[in-house]
């Protein structure tokens, strides 16, 4: 069920609808304040608009490497598994002899 709960970011308010329970939306809301004020800093007479884009690109793109990075870590542990399984099925045949 989505609950509707009032963030704010930039100095903005807005009303967010969120049906995520892993994640606080405080929490997600705070996130994005913290870049955009980041970035706001780095480049001063940016707009809020593009401040928002840009946390947007710089967020989509730590995404993107988090879900690289997980995928590799399932890779390796699907090959660990694999080779786990193969040398229990040698021992199985070896004790079956």
């Amino acid at each position: 069920m989505a609950n509707s709960k009032k963030i704010q970011i930039y100095g903005k308010t807005y009303s967010l609808k969120s049906s995520s329970s892993k994640v606080d939306a405080e929490e997600v809301a705070a996130y994005v304040d913290s870049r955009m004020k980041e970035l706001a800093d780095a480049r001063s007479k940016t707009t809020t608009l593009d401040l928002a884009i840009l946390a947007a690109l710089n967020i989509a793109q730590e995404l993107l490497e988090l879900k690289t990075q997980a995928g590799a870590t399932e890779e390796a542990e699907g090959e660990k598994l694999r080779q786990l399984v193969e040398a229990l099925d040698r021992e199985l045949q070896h004790i079956e002899k």
